[in-house]
């Protein structure tokens, strides 16, 4: 990571449906370190009409639907939150500038569905992945959320960007829930001197003590990580998710959530 992403701090969290705001809400927190500034919940609003109809300071807009049910979540969680709302025809490019503005070091958004597809994965969520690539943004995506507590989490773990931001994101999201975490590495995908990594894999285990247990994932498909990963909440990396599969239409399990992350590339 560069000089100028170590100075970031905290997340930016672009929600547009009120019906999925809890979950969003409840994994910034989580994901927060106690030193980092609040979330920014940033609403997005589509203008309707002519641009020159818009009234107010350019890029300004009223509270959306999903910014006030955000509000309303924080304040009956008594927990802190910024928020923010824009008008906005390029959500994707907004969310960027947004979270480039406020130097947040990440940006965790809610998944998107077609009406007539399945990919999880694509619309504005794919936009933001592209978008970020050459910037010092990490990028999560958080599927098919709950709010409720995690009382056990699993990592998948490599050598990657993705793998690395994935582990730490895991880390500060059990950490915040005194939950057990089970970080599982990724077989054939970490060389045995790639010291940074079992440095950090040495760091979340002396950070979290006896909740905190190592696997290896021995082969490298999605069916093996299910079953490996028994619990509410799997941490993995995109590039890694890509390769097996995941997410599909629907996570399997009913109940499980996922939170696909994109770490920050070299440069």
């Amino acid at each position: 990571m560069t000089t100028a992403s170590e100075e970031r701090r905290g997340l930016l969290v672009a929600v547009a449906n009120p019906e999925a705001v809890a979950p969003l809400v409840a994994i910034a927190i989580s994901a927060s370190d106690a030193d980092d500034p609040p979330p920014i919940v940033l609403g997005l609003t589509r203008p309707e009409g002519k641009e020159s109809a818009v009234t107010g300071s350019p890029g300004e807009a009223p509270p959306s639907a999903a910014l006030i049910a955000a509000s309303d979540y924080a304040s009956k969680n008594k927990v802190a939150i910024q928020t923010r709302s824009i008008w906005s025809r390029d959500p994707a490019g907004d969310i960027i500038a947004a979270a480039q503005t406020s130097r947040v070091s990440g940006i965790l958004v809610g998944y998107h569905r077609t009406a007539l597809g399945s990919d999880t994965m694509g619309g504005v969520v794919r936009e933001v992945f592209t978008r970020a690539t050459s910037l010092p943004l990490s990028v999560s995506v958080f599927i098919q959320g709950t709010d409720r507590p995690f009382e056990r989490i699993y990592v998948a773990v490599d050598g990657s960007p993705d793998g690395r931001a994935a582990l730490g994101l895991a880390v500060r999201v059990a950490r915040r829930n005194k939950a057990k975490l089970r970080a599982l590495v990724v077989s054939n995908s970490v060389p045995h001197d790639d010291t940074d990594l079992m440095d950090m894999v040495h760091e979340a285990q002396m950070g979290i003590g006896r909740l905190f247990h190592t696997d290896v994932l021995t082969e490298r498909s999605l069916n093996r990580l299910l079953k490996q990963t028994p619990g509410r909440l799997l941490v993995v990396g995109r590039k890694f998710a890509s390769e097996v599969g995941m997410p599909l239409d629907e996570v399997p399990g009913g109940d499980r959530c996922v939170l696909v992350v994109q770490g920050v590339q070299p440069v």
